[in-house]
């Protein structure tokens, strides 16, 4: 129908012609052009570009500005060793049909069906798939975040490069819009190959932003100290999770996810798969022992191990325990990760065009852990990150045919625990709260001492038992002195299937986790104590208050003293703060619902605390507050303010705002980035109500406006939301510290933006994004850290990645209510019905760190009567696969959210409402479970007009947060005192002194250069000016020092008068 093809354009997913500037120097021919012209630089030949995928012969060229992959087209765009596997396929496939040829009659007197038609397509297929491959990539070295150097094959010859997120990349020729998020580089086997990887690094690096993590040749093992140090520093402190920190080590010791041959390692932690219900995550028993390998967990099988250990002898291979290895790229790679892409076509080409045999995939998650501590000598395999993030490696969501068993069982998704319940979600959030718990904790530096410590290797790996085969570890065999091109050839492939062991990072046992007392957490630690079952019975799902510690709720459980309200000054009515951001140390940000800036000051007077109980973290001390009013010739505001109010009609902009009307708010965006040295903060708007994007660079400190500019028709019609996510430096990662943003509009459309620069703001969209037929779309959201980006219309959220646009997921709402009883007609007999779901109109929709959408629902209930409709507005949770997994209706006086935010680690969100923040548990076992709620309000009186909070903001640190701020819809601005506060004010008390001392003898200075530079007879004016510098200077000092924790006749959350508001 005409409908479903209009709905079928807007799923084409293209490169914005506007999203780079027109540049063809990465085509072949170009390039060659280049060369010739002087353009390329350095140019190393001979390089292979390791994926995931597969492997290809590349030559690797640099520019003063980018790097090029230029490809072998000798191969015709097929991956190494594929050819070979085509052409066993085909053979296979005409033994097959060659035996089947003779039981087929040909009919009407023909000669039958040969098999080179079947045979030719499937290879014409695999050279159509190969010959869609770019011949050549480019990359933007001011784009590179992270170089690391690398071992290919047990040999120093590789490089490992890691770019911003959405660094997409471009080519010339044949090829479709990719962008790819890190580059695996081999230089070749021996010295040559380590002498060219080094000298393509040092280039490289150069070449590099100076905030990119570099690992230099030359300075290797020292850049290793460094990181592990930090690293080691931060997991102890509890700054970091056990998950994290062993990704780090995994990377550090040359783990990559592009070469499968060295995948990231991870731990079996629970050893009970066998229950009904979840395992107690505080008992040991129900914990593997991590001091020991996992060939050595079965006592009888170990004895088998041990003995041919000792008896083992021969003349040039030394002696083992373990023949396999814990991580190899079939046995454990390709076999956990078979239902999902590229591994499924990896693991098919491995057995000639087909899945294995059907017993031997996995299938099952108890029988795995059963065989892999039985008596089998051959299973002794570790586990893969996915283990622990992504419950897709466990559903068969591609339907492939993975054969029947010998039991007659069709294989399909994977087996898990009965206390799963068949819910991947579950199965990996029980995995991941197992990883994190205290009991793996303490436990976890005996298993980092046998994969990346002192037992690894030596006499310490012989007492622990963690002998492997000697082609595994570096430095066994030196393969480039092998003189024979066959049995070097035999030797490099059996290093790089059979498995090869990590670079060894720690010579001293491992340090171990302090134990953290409940004043030691930040805000996010202590939300996430209730997400990792620091408060929960996770045997009952319930939280047990007789077992557990006391519970410490941040808002809930805080002191009076911890936070103030700033109301708007008189006359009113005002309108509402729609965005607020903590900038610097002590500033505060906010844009109201007309555009109109507002700026606000405040510091914290710590007190001393008498209490020295541990159960209750309380900072003493009280809020010092103040809204700022700088000098300025025009009110500082966005460029376009939304409609004004209409004579003798209600504004939907004053206190008593309704959601609903959300076309009478501005629409804005603050970045959490500083630019321009750290001094102004971008802010996105809407520019003129007609698809038009402005951008303003403005000073938090001050509150004004320093520069600005618009760019016209970025979409067809008005913009309605926009969401940002720092990058680089900003997110505490390496690279160029910037700002991701998605703009969605009401046309239907959504595009990708990125700042990095203060100084060249871009003019044009990366990338451009449809899937809503053409409706409006309500919300959007994006996240660096998983590489996507969320649009939502009425009926429909789309996922799509942020590096080439790709729509990854699309899905409609569900219905989130189970329990209908409470709706009923007046007599109570009338049955309800639900008429329509739809996604809420409000700018309301989260991504978290865990791989979850929170969405805002809103459902029309009906009686069987059509006479009396309700409204119910609820919370949801679905998946990145757009899987629904809970939701939670929320009371009608709250109103339809208005914005949702994350914990940085993903484990709860924040929802601002009616009456305040909300805070609530990301978990499918205990979906969007309330935890804690912020209000902004002393009043009970829960009707319509009850006050609601917009925007939260936490600061002035992104992970270690000490203040909140809610920006409400009277006009006012909340701040609420977090744990650490009082040592953040003791911390930069003294910096901040210092540096009003010198503003404030600086003013005097100034006023004499100004003065003395007028000219002649100034001498009386100057003699006047140097007696009132002391005055001037010691006033000003006293006055702007009573900020920073000295006490003065102030009371605490009371605004006090600034030199700025005073003159």
């Amino acid at each position: 129908s005409k409908d479903e093809r209009d709905y079928q354009t807007h799923h084409n997913i293209m490169a914005s012609p506007l999203s780079y500037p027109p540049d063809c120097s990465c085509s072949a021919s170009s390039t060659l052009q280049n060369r010739h012209a002087g353009i390329v630089e350095y140019q190393f030949d001979g390089c292979v570009h390791v994926k995931a995928e597969g492997s290809r012969n590349c030559t690797l060229l640099l520019t003063a500005t980018h790097m090029i992959l230029e490809f072998d087209m000798d191969a015709h765009g097929l991956f190494e060793g594929e050819e070979l596997a085509i052409g066993e396929e085909t053979s296979r496939r005409k033994m097959l049909e060659d035996e089947e040829q003779p039981r087929e009659e040909p009919k009407d007197g023909g000669t039958g069906t040969g098999s080179g038609g079947g045979n030719e397509s499937n290879e014409q297929h695999h050279r159509a798939v190969a010959s869609m491959r770019p011949r050549a990539i480019k990359w933007n070295l001011s784009e590179l975040s992270h170089v690391y150097l690398r071992r290919y094959r047990l040999r120093d010859s590789a490089l490992e490069m890691f770019f911003l997120p959405s660094g997409g990349s471009s080519f010339g020729g044949s090829g479709l819009f990719t962008a790819s998020a890190s580059v695996f580089l081999d230089f070749g086997p021996g010295r040559e190959g380590n002498l060219r990887r080094d000298d393509a690094a040092n280039c490289i690096m150069k070449q590099a932003p100076p905030q990119a993590v570099k690992q230099w040749p030359e300075r290797s093992s020292s850049f290793l100290h460094e990181q592990l140090s930090r690293l080691a520093s931060a997991w102890v402190e509890g700054r970091i999770s056990n998950f994290e920190y062993l990704l780090h080590l995994n990377v550090l010791a040359g783990r990559s996810y592009n070469d499968l041959c060295q995948y990231p390692v991870m731990p079996w932690v629970l050893s009970n798969y066998t229950s009904m219900e979840i395992p107690d995550l505080n008992d040991i028993s129900n914990y593997r022992d991590l001091s020991k390998p996992m060939g050595a967990l079965n006592e009888e099988r170990l004895e088998e191990f041990l003995e041919r250990f000792e008896t083992f002898q021969d003349p040039t291979i030394p002696p083992f325990m373990y023949g396999s290895h814990y991580s190899t790229s079939a046995g454990v790679v390709l076999h956990f990760n078979v239902r999902l892409h590229p591994y499924a076509g990896l693991h098919r080409q491995l057995q000639g065009g087909h899945f294995d045999v059907a017993d031997r995939l996995f299938s099952s998650v108890p029988r795995t852990w059963e065989m892999c501590t039985g008596q089998s000598a051959a299973e002794v395999k570790e586990l893969t990150p996915e283990w622990y993030c992504n419950p897709s490696f466990l559903k068969n969501s591609n339907d492939f045919k993975l054969g029947i068993s010998q039991d007659g069982e069709l294989l399909d998704n994977v087996v898990l625990p009965p206390w799963a319940r068949g819910n991947p979600d579950r199965f990996i959030e029980v995995m991941r709260y197992a990883l994190e718990s205290d009991v793996c904790s303490s436990m976890l530096p005996d298993w980092i001492d046998l994969i990346f410590g002192r037992k690894q290797q030596g006499p310490e790996a012989i007492k622990a038992n963690n002998v492997f085969f000697y082609l595994t570890y570096y430095g066994s065999v030196d393969v480039a002195s092998i003189e024979d091109e066959a049995l070097r050839a035999a030797t490099e492939l059996q290093i790089a299937h059979f498995g090869q062991c990590p670079m060894q990072l720690f010579w001293r046992p491992h340090v171990r986790r302090t134990a953290r007392h409940r004043r030691d957490l930040s805000f996010f630690q202590t939300i996430s104590a209730f997400h990792m079952g620091v408060t929960i019975n996770m045997g009952s799902n319930s939280i047990d208050e007789a077992d557990s510690p006391a519970v410490y709720l941040p808002f809930f459980s805080a002191p009076l003293s911890h936070w103030v309200h700033l109301d708007a000054p008189p006359p009113g009515p005002h309108a509402a703060l729609v965005a607020v951001r903590l900038a610097g140390t002590d500033r505060c940000l906010t844009v109201d619902a007309k555009g109109v800036y507002h700026s606000f000051r405040w510091a914290w007077k710590a007190e001393e605390n008498h209490d020295g109980g541990d159960e209750k973290p309380h900072d003493a001390g009280c809020f010092v507050a103040q809204r700022e009013l700088p000098n300025f010739r025009a009110v500082p505001r966005l460029p376009y303010a939304p409609a004004q109010q209409t004579p003798g009609v209600k504004n939907p902009m004053d206190s008593d705002i309704s959601v609903a009307n959300v076309k009478y708010r501005a629409v804005v965006a603050i970045s959490k980035t500083l630019f321009s040295g750290r001094t102004l903060v971008l802010v996105l708007s809407d520019g003129d109500g007609r698809g038009a994007l402005a951008l303003q660079l403005v000073d938090p400190y001050k509150g004004v406006v320093k520069g600005e500019t618009l760019v016209p028709s970025i979409h067809s019609a008005r913009i309605t939301c926009i969401a940002t996510d720092t990058i680089g430096a900003a997110s505490g990662q390496g690279g160029v510290g910037g700002e991701l943003a998605i703009v969605g509009s009401a046309d239907g459309g959504a595009s990708l933006w990125r700042f990095i620069s203060s100084q060249f703001l871009p003019l044009r969209p990366r990338l451009r994004m449809r899937g809503h037929n053409g409706r409006k779309i309500h919300a959007v959201a994006i996240s660096s850290l998983l590489n996507v980006c969320v649009s939502v219309s009425d009926h429909r959220c789309c996922v799509f990645h942020i590096g080439n646009g790709a729509l990854q997921r699309a899905f409609s709402p569900a219905c989130p209510l189970t329990n209908l009883t409470d709706v009923s007609s007046d007599n109570g007999d009338a049955k309800a019905t639900i008429t329509e779901t739809t996604f809420a109109d409000a700018p309301s929709v989260c991504l978290s760190a865990q791989g979850y959408i929170v969405l805002i629902t809103k459902t029309t209930i009906t009686t069987k009567n059509s006479k009396n409709t309700r409204t119910v507005i609820s919370l949801n949770l679905y998946s990145l696969e757009g899987i629904f997994r809970g939701s939670r209706p929320l009371e009608s006086w709250r109103g339809v959210p208005h914005k949702i935010s994350a914990t940085p680690d993903g484990t709860a969100v924040m929802v601002c409402s009616g009456r305040g923040v909300t805070i609530h548990r990301i978990s499918c076992i205990q979906p969007l479970e309330f935890i804690d709620e912020w209000h902004i309000t002393e009043e009970d009186n829960l009707d319509s007009n009850v006050p609601m909070a917009f925007d939260v903001d936490f600061g002035p640190s992104a992970t270690r947060p000490v203040v909140a701020a809610a920006a409400c819809s009277s006009g006012a601005l909340r701040l609420h005192a977090l744990s650490g506060i009082s040592a953040f004010a003791e911390k930069y008390r003294k910096n901040n002194v210092s540096a009003v001392v010198g503003s404030a003898l600086a003013k005097p200075a100034r006023t004499i250069k100004s003065a003395v530079g007028k000219g002649l007879g100034l001498g009386s004016r100057v003699m006047g000016f140097g007696k009132e510098i002391g005055r001037e200077a010691i006033s000003d000092v006293k006055e702007k020092f009573s900020l920073f924790g000295r006490k003065n006749s102030s009371g605490g959350g009371t605004p006090s008068k600034s030199s700025s508001s005073s003159s």
